[in-house]
């Protein structure tokens, strides 16, 4: 079933309960301090074993190594030098993030385990009548019905990240029980428990963004496509940055909307742009770093609007329309 947007799409920030990492209370408002004391608790007793370890934090790190060689910019961020300070990662162990199967075993230490029977049985509820190995379109819309979320709320982006989901709007049976056994859990309840957990997590941990910012690229494509469609990008930008929006990103996203030309976006211009937004001093910008061009005309279309001139959108090196069609500057391997 190809993509659609009907179940992922941008939304108002969803639902975000505050946990802790004690077995679950029935009452899901415990205070914000306790959860964030609870929070810090759990990466206290995170192990460094990864025999568990989750695929999702296994995916390459594409655009680490075109980042490797580049300089810092001239000075910090005027307005920048607080970005996503809620993204500041808590103290990980050897240096390294937890894996996802650890951080949610560690941060619900409950007595009960999950059967592959009692997971069958969940499955079974909202299975696609035609494709029993598949919850498709109206299985996702009854299992978000369930959890109390809009099916386009940011909490149902981090279940399909979870489940590890290759595409949208399904989820096969092997993601749904793999993924919910490794969630440790096995009903509607303790599922919505987990997501607010990880969301939770989320504004606090900073390399753990970045795997669902990645993540988030892969699961908006189209079956046997390599560059998300503007329109699509754009969504999933607003979705994926619900908890925390960057600054400049409605200029940035009013940029794009403002160029026709630009129609698609690569995979390294997305996965640079979550470094470019924490570094983004624009008076200060380098455009001799390993930036996508995409992003110098950025830089130079905010300086003169800033100025009330027109920008003049530039072409790239390969006499392509599309700007997206890009290359990182040449000298990054």
């Amino acid at each position: 079933m190809g993509n659609c947007l009907k179940c992922f799409q941008s939304s108002s920030a969803a639902p975000t309960l505050p946990t802790s990492s004690s077995p679950a209370p029935n009452n899901a408002n415990s205070s914000s301090c306790q959860a964030a004391t609870n929070l810090v608790n759990c990466y206290d007793i995170v192990g460094p074993n990864s025999n568990e370890r989750c695929a999702i934090y296994d995916r390459p790190r594409e655009t680490d190594e075109l980042l490797s060689n580049r300089t810092s910019l001239n000075k910090p961020a005027n307005n920048c030098d607080t970005k996503r300070n809620s993204f500041k990662s808590l103290g990980l162990l050897n240096g390294s993030a937890p894996t996802m199967s650890e951080i949610i075993t560690t941060a619900v230490k409950e007595s009960m385990e999950v059967s592959h029977q009692t997971l069958n049985k969940l499955f079974d509820v909202y299975k696609d009548p035609d494709d029993e190995d598949m919850i498709l379109t109206d299985g996702i819309e009854r299992l978000c019905n369930d959890l109390n979320y809009q099916p386009d709320e940011f909490a149902i982006l981090v279940l399909a990240w979870c489940l590890d989901a290759s595409q949208m709007c399904r989820f096969t049976k092997t993601e749904f029980i793999d993924g919910l056994h490794k969630m440790r859990a096995d009903t509607i309840a303790s599922i919505r428990l987990r997501l607010e957990q990880t969301i939770e997590m989320l504004k606090v941990d900073a390399e753990m963004f970045k795997q669902l910012y990645r993540f988030t690229f892969r699961f908006g494509l189209e079956p046997d496509q390599r560059v998300l469609s503007l329109e699509m990008a754009i969504d999933l930008w607003k979705l994926v940055f619900t908890v925390q929006t960057p600054d400049l990103f409605s200029n940035w996203v009013n940029f794009l909307e403002k160029h026709p030309n630009i129609r698609r976006i690569p995979k390294d211009t997305w996965n640079m742009y979550l470094n470019f937004t924490e570094q983004c001093d624009i008076e200060n910008y380098d455009d001799t770093e390993a930036w996508p061009s995409l992003f110098d005309d950025f830089v130079e279309y905010e300086k003169n609007r800033k100025l009330d001139v027109p920008a003049v959108h530039r072409d790239d090196d390969n006499n392509n329309d599309d700007p997206l069609q890009s290359h990182v500057k040449s000298g990054v391997s």
